[in-house]
């Protein structure tokens, strides 16, 4: 992820297209020891010069994890759903010339293009090692279409170094039925889209989980639990609330360009905290 300064537009002297702004509720304006490279309080999401998304491709089944660790070596991207310890679904991905892929974590690695980390409590540094943290290094990643609308969609999981994701045997995980498999990640990535967007009437939405895949889903009974909710419906990233990294994507469409009123995000901050 990069603003303006940092990558080429994607047209020459042309204005950059910007797909919308991702804002960490709780460090609203800045943090606290300041903005510092890919940990930020506000970052923008630029058209990037060249497509940087991927797409399902080739799907494997493997009975050996020397079988698996090939495929997932081949430089792909890359998704592994491990059903037993004889039996492992790897998906390879292609690149998607229509879609830019960033990526949310706690990660400080490369392919995270926006660095989120816990919030400490008072009177701790900043850089304090957490022991504990319900964000996930590589917690989810954010893809738009290159032409308009410049739709955004959310997915829970995002690509490590080696372009891999590994759901293990005790992630939740299923085989949907069009054949293709989903599943969700251990500290999930929850959403809440508010009623009636970022204004000072807003009210907190309800809250679903992500899939790997970017379904929606009701909630879990607990966040840990194999079992998934029911499908709700398929989320546009628009003024969306994002619990896993606490975090929101306002979509710069046409009718969303007020989402910053600081009523609203106290609200939603104050919701958050609940889910806590």
């Amino acid at each position: 992820m990069f603003s303006p300064g940092q990558e080429e537009p994607s047209a020459p002297n042309k204005e950059p297209v910007k797909y919308g702004e991702l804002v960490v509720l709780g460090y609203n304006g800045a943090l606290p020891n300041g903005d510092r490279g890919r940990r930020k309080s506000r970052f923008a999401l630029y058209k990037r010069t060249y497509a940087s998304g991927v797409k399902p491709s080739t799907i494997h089944m493997v009975s050996t994890p020397q079988a698996s660790k090939a495929i997932s070596s081949r430089g792909h991207h890359s998704i592994s759903y491990t059903l037993s310890r004889s039996q492992t679904v790897v998906v390879e991905y292609t690149h998607d010339k229509d879609t830019d892929m960033f990526q949310v974590g706690r990660s400080t690695e490369s392919p995270i293009d926006f660095v989120v980390t816990d919030t400490v409590s008072g009177g701790q540094n900043e850089d304090a090692q957490i022991t504990q943290s319900t964000i996930s290094r590589f917690a989810c990643r954010i893809v738009c279409d290159r032409n308009e609308p410049y739709t955004a969609r959310i997915f829970a999981a995002g690509f490590d170094s080696s372009k891999n994701i590994f759901l293990g045997e005790k992630a939740a995980k299923w085989k949907n039925p069009d054949g293709h498999m989903d599943g969700l990640t251990t500290n999930g990535v929850l959403v809440m889209h508010p009623q009636g967007g970022f204004t000072e009437e807003s009210q907190p939405g309800v809250w679903r989980e992500i899939s790997v895949c970017g379904d929606v889903y009701t909630l879990r009974e607990t966040r840990s639990a194999q079992q998934r909710g029911k499908l709700a419906h398929i989320l546009h990233c628009i003024a969306t609330h994002i619990k896993s990294c606490i975090l929101c994507m306002a979509n710069y469409s046409q009718q969303r360009r007020s989402f910053s009123k600081l009523s609203s995000w106290s609200r939603l901050k104050s919701h958050a905290q609940l889910m806590e």
